[in-house]
């Protein structure tokens, strides 16, 4: 019997007999249900509130994340806005840039990947392995620094406001690496990340910022994607559409500000070979839903959502566009799929995470909510029994 039935069925029974035990001492003991049923619900009742809510504990994992994925990364949603950001209600800007060394000392002790010098070393080792290297780069990336979330009018319009400095591949390497080492460390002693740890941004462990965007093509279907071995990170494994990371070729010359949605764009042209430049109001159809941390990382990103229905972008000018060598970076994948954008789909596509990247998957189910509303519950019953499921116990 799966959870949620075996859950309605307690509830219900629970319910039953307690009203049961309400008229039957009535009727026959001329006692008062109101005697009857506060007993019933201190002890029977009681115990299935337990019960329920220790299995809620499993769901996000005794903590504020949840693991997903093959790697089993700890995401934490910090914020998902189920009708989107306006994009008058996302705004960047820039932040001063800070050597790594001294982020690192402003952390707590607890939180400190390694000793500040010695991590500073080890970038600046890091940095000349990758310019003696002909293969390699170290390139410069935008970090997320400094976060503002409110709301705001009548309706509680969220609003997010994002502060970036630049920092390098270097850099980002070797801290996350050693971040890694260390939250796995901290979670094999139960020492799990606060809320306000996790709900504030650690500038010592943020080195990096994505862009991750679901895709709906004009045959209306969900476009999904394979990581190729050859790429860095995550091999094998199955992702969105386009996982981008912000670049200071991101900030727009007209304002000096970051831009999230110059990095949506570039990531689609970069990964699939799709130029939307030419799209009229191109930007109404990329919606950010989510503000997300992968944790055992430790890199932040915006989740959101491409709506390419009604335009030239089909699955075969997709596919085309690719086997013309119209995308760069193609080699990061080695396998694009197109699912119907439907409930049944979507609900077989989240029914196992293990083969996904963990912020991959959540990317799926919050794209799932976001854009067909009304299955909103389905998805998250869905992603819940999977999450549940015996095989993460």
């Amino acid at each position: 019997m799966s959870d949620w039935v075996s859950e309605v069925w307690s509830f219900t029974f629970t319910t039953f007999v307690s009203a049961a035990a309400g008229v039957g001492a009535e009727k026959f003991f001329n006692i008062s249900g109101r005697v009857i049923q506060p007993l019933w619900y201190n002890t029977f009742g009681r115990i299935h509130r337990r019960r329920r809510r220790a299995q809620d504990a499993k769901l996000i994992g005794g903590a504020e994340t949840f693991a997903v994925g093959a790697a089993r990364h700890q995401i934490y949603v910090r914020q998902f806005a189920p009708r989107g950001f306006s994009p008058d209600h996302l705004t960047a800007r820039r932040v001063p840039d800070q050597p790594a060394h001294v982020l690192i000392e402003d952390l707590r002790q607890a939180l400190r990947p390694g000793q500040a010098a010695e991590l500073q070393e080890g970038i600046d080792a890091r940095r000349l392995e990758l310019d003696a290297a002909p293969e390699a780069w170290n390139a410069e990336k935008l970090a997320l620094r400094r976060i503002s979330v409110s709301r705001i009018g009548t309706d509680e319009e969220p609003t997010i406001d994002l502060g970036y400095a630049v920092t390098d591949y270097a850099t980002f390497q070797v801290i996350a690496n050693a971040w890694e080492k260390q939250s796995k460390n901290l979670a094999a002693e139960g020492q799990d990340l606060t809320a306000e740890d996790l709900r504030d941004i650690l500038p010592g462990l943020s080195n990096s910022f994505g862009i991750n965007l679901t895709i709906e093509t004009a045959d209306d279907d969900l476009l999904l994607t394979q990581r190729s071995a050859k790429a860095s990170s995550a091999k094998n494994l199955r992702h969105i559409s386009v996982n981008e990371g912000m670049a200071p070729a991101d900030i727009d010359p007209r304002t000096d500000l970051p831009d999230p949605y110059l990095t949506a764009l570039r990531g689609i042209e970069e990964e699939l070979g799709i130029d939307l430049n030419d799209e009229p109001e191109i930007r109404k159809r990329i919606t950010f839903h989510s503000l997300v941390c992968d944790v055992t990382r430790y890199e932040w990103a915006l989740l959101g959502h491409v709506n390419l229905t009604q335009t030239k972008w089909t699955n075969a000018t997709i596919q085309g566009a690719r086997k013309l060598g119209a995308a760069p970076d193609d080699w990061e994948t080695n396998e694009l799929t197109f699912i119907p954008f439907n409930r049944k789909s979507l609900e077989d596509a989240l029914g196992d995470d293990s083969n996904w990247v963990g912020h991959g998957y959540m990317n799926l189910l919050l794209s799932a909510m976001f854009r067909l509303r009304k299955d909103r519950s389905a998805f998250l019953e869905k992603a819940r029994t999977v999450l549940m499921s015996d095989k993460r116990a």
